[in-house]
C-alpha cells in the first residue's frame, strides 16, 4: 500500500512535471518551428499532426476498460480474468490496426478531393509522403498502447511519466538538429513517429520484465469482449467528441480556407490542448484510485469530497493560468509566434473560457468511468459535437476560423456548463457544495485580475521584460492572496512540503 501511495504521489508531481516541461519546451519551441517553416508548411505539419491525434479515437475505449476492470480483479486477486482481458483486447487492437491501414490507403489516394480548392500541387505532394508515415505510426501504435493502460492501472506512474517526460524532450531536440541540417517538413513527422515508438517499445519491455500476466496473441473470448465493449462505447464516443472539437476544425479550415488558416487556428487549439494537461493529469492518475473506491463500495459524499479536494486544486492552477493568458496573451502572442498569428490570443479565449468549466471538474468524470455512469455524458457530448459540426459548416464560409471557435465555445458551455452539473446532482454528487467551493478559490483570484488589468491599461507593456515582470507579479500576487485567503489546512500542507 505504501508504495502505491509513493506511485500516486509521485505521479502527480512527475505528470505536473512533465506538463511544465511539455509547456515550457512548446513555448520555446514552437516559435522556432513557426519561423523556420513559414505559415504554410506550419499549416501542412499542423495538419497531419492532427490527423496522427487520431489514434486516440483507434482506442475505441479499451484503454479506460483496461484500466477499471484490471483495478477491480487486481483488488479480487483474479490473475486468469487479465489474462483473458488483456489476449481479447490485444486481439481487438490488432483488427483494428489493420483496418486503421486500409483507410489510410484510401485517404492516400483521395487526397486531392478534400484540398484540391484549397492547397496546391506541391502541397499536396508533400502531405500525401507524410500521410504513408502517419499510416506506419497508427498501425503500430494502436496495439502498443494497451500496455500503457495496463501500466497505469497497475499504477506505475512514475515510469509512464519518465518515459513520457524523455518523449517530450527529444522530439523537440531532433526536430531542432533536422531543421539545422534543412531537412523537410517530412522528416519531423519521421522523427515524431520513431520517438513515439521508441517509448511504446520501452512500456512493453517493462511489462515483459515485471508484470507476470502472460499475454496469448490471437486469444479472443467473445464473453470478455461484449463485457469490455459495452463499459468501452460510451468512452470511445467520448473520444469522437474530442476529436471533433480539437482536430476536425482543423480539418475543415483546411478545406475550405487553407495553410495559413491552419497554422493561425492550430496555435489556439496548441493553447487550449496545453489548457487540459493541467487538469487531466491528476484525473488520470486517480482513475485507478477511484475505481477503488467505488468497488469498495464509497458512499456519495465520499466521493464529492473527493471531487472538491482536487476541485479546488484544479481551480488553483486552471483559474490562474485563464486570467493571466486574459492580461498578457495579446502580447505573448506578437512576441512568441509574430503579429500575423494575433488572432490566435482570441480564438484562445473563445475557447478556452469555457473549457475551464469541465477542466475544474475533471475528476468527476473519473468517477463516471469508474461507476459504468459514463453514457450519459458520452451521448451528450455526442449529439453536442454533431450540432459543433453544423455550427461549423454553416459559419465557416462567411466567418472563417472565427465561426468554427464560436461553434466550440457555444457546445462547450451548454454541455459543461448545464446539462453535466444537473447530472452530477442527478446521481447523487453534490454540485452545489462543490461550485461554493470553487468559488471560495475564485474570488481572491478575480480581484488579483481586476487590479492587474487596471495596473496593465494604465503602465502599459512596452517590451519584452515588461511583458515577463507582469506575468511574475500577477502570479506572485495570486498565489499570495490564495495561500492567505482561501487555501485550507490540506492545500497549505501541500505547498510546504512542496517547499
Amino acid at each position: 500500500m505504501a508504495i502505491v501511495k509513493k506511485e500516486r504521489k509521485m505521479g502527480v508531481v512527475l505528470t505536473y512535471l512533465n506538463i511544465f516541461i511539455n509547456t515550457g519546451v512548446m513555448l520555446a519551441y514552437t516559435p522556432f518551428v513557426l519561423r523556420y517553416l513559414g505559415q504554410e508548411e506550419y499549416g501542412l505539419y499542423a495538419l497531419a499532426m492532427s490527423i496522427l491525434t487520431y489514434i486516440a479515437l483507434l482506442d475505441f475505449g479499451f484503454g479506460n476498460a483496461i484500466v477499471v476492470f484490471t483495478s477491480k480483479y487486481l483488488v479480487n486477486g483474479d490473475n486468469e480474468k487479465l489474462v483473458k482481458l488483456y489476449s481479447t483486447i490485444l486481439s481487438c487492437y490488432f483488427a483494428i490496426s489493420l483496418a486503421s491501414v486500409l483507410l489510410m490507403v484510401l485517404f492516400y489516394y483521395n487526397v486531392e478531393c478534400f484540398f484540391v480548392n484549397s492547397m496546391t500541387a506541391s502541397e499536396i505532394e508533400t502531405f500525401k509522403k507524410m500521410i504513408i508515415i502517419i499510416a506506419i505510426n497508427i498501425a503500430l501504435s494502436v496495439p502498443g498502447n494497451m500496455f500503457r493502460s495496463i501500466l497505469t492501472a497497475y499504477e506505475k506512474f512514475i515510469l509512464l511519466n519518465i518515459v513520457n517526460i524523455v518523449r517530450t524532450l527529444s522530439i523537440p531536440l531532433l526536430i531542432a538538429i533536422s531543421i539545422i541540417f534543412d531537412q523537410s517538413v517530412i522528416t519531423m513527422i519521421t522523427i515524431v513517429t520513431l520517438v513515439n515508438l521508441a517509448a511504446i517499445l520501452t512500456l512493453i519491455i517493462y511489462y515483459v520484465l515485471n508484470i507476470k500476466v502472460q499475454i496469448k496473441l490471437f486469444k479472443f473470448e467473445s464473453d470478455v469482449f461484449l463485457r469490455s465493449f459495452k463499459f468501452s462505447i460510451f468512452v470511445f464516443i467520448a473520444t469522437i467528441v474530442d476529436q471533433v472539437n480539437w482536430n476536425f476544425g482543423q480539418l475543415m479550415i483546411g478545406s475550405y480556407l487553407g495553410t495559413k488558416d491552419i497554422a493561425v487556428f492550430s496555435i489556439a487549439i496548441l493553447f487550449s490542448t496545453t489548457f487540459i494537461m493541467l487538469s487531466s493529469g491528476v484525473s488520470r492518475v486517480l482513475l485507478p484510485k477511484v475505481s477503488k473506491m467505488v468497488t469498495a463500495g464509497a458512499s456519495n459524499k465520499e466521493l464529492t469530497n473527493e471531487m472538491i479536494k482536487i476541485g479546488r486544486l484544479q481551480a488553483y492552477v486552471i483559474f490562474l493560468v485563464l486570467l493571466g493568458f486574459t492580461i498578457f496573451g495579446d502580447h505573448f502572442i506578437i512576441y512568441w509566434a509574430g503579429k500575423e498569428y494575433y488572432d490566435a490570443y482570441k480564438l484562445t479565449l473563445i475557447i478556452m473560457t469555457p473549457l475551464s468549466i469541465p477542466l475544474i471538474q475533471n475528476l468527476g468524470l473519473t468517477i463516471l468511468k469508474a461507476r459504468n455512469k459514463f453514457h450519459f455524458r458520452a451521448i451528450a457530448a455526442l449529439i453536442m459535437s454533431i450540432l459543433t459540426v453544423v455550427l461549423s459548416i454553416m459559419l465557416v464560409e462567411e466567418y472563417g476560423y472565427w465561426g468554427v471557435a464560436i461553434s466550440i465555445s457555444v457546445t462547450f458551455t451548454i454541455l459543461n456548463g448545464i446539462i453535466m452539473n444537473i447530472y452530477y446532482w442527478y446521481i447523487g454528487v453534490d454540485i452545489l457544495s462543490f461550485w461554493k467551493q470553487i468559488l471560495r478559490v475564485f474570488i481572491p483570484m478575480l480581484l488579483v485580475f481586476i487590479f492587474s488589468y487596471g495596473v496593465k491599461g494604465i503602465a502599459g507593456i512596452d517590451d519584452l521584460f515588461d511583458l515577463v515582470l507582469g506575468c511574475i507579479i500577477f502570479s506572485v500576487l495570486t498565489f499570495s492572496f490564495s495561500f492567505l485567503l482561501t487555501m485550507n489546512d490540506y492545500e497549505k500542507g501541500l505547498i510546504r512540503r512542496l517547499i
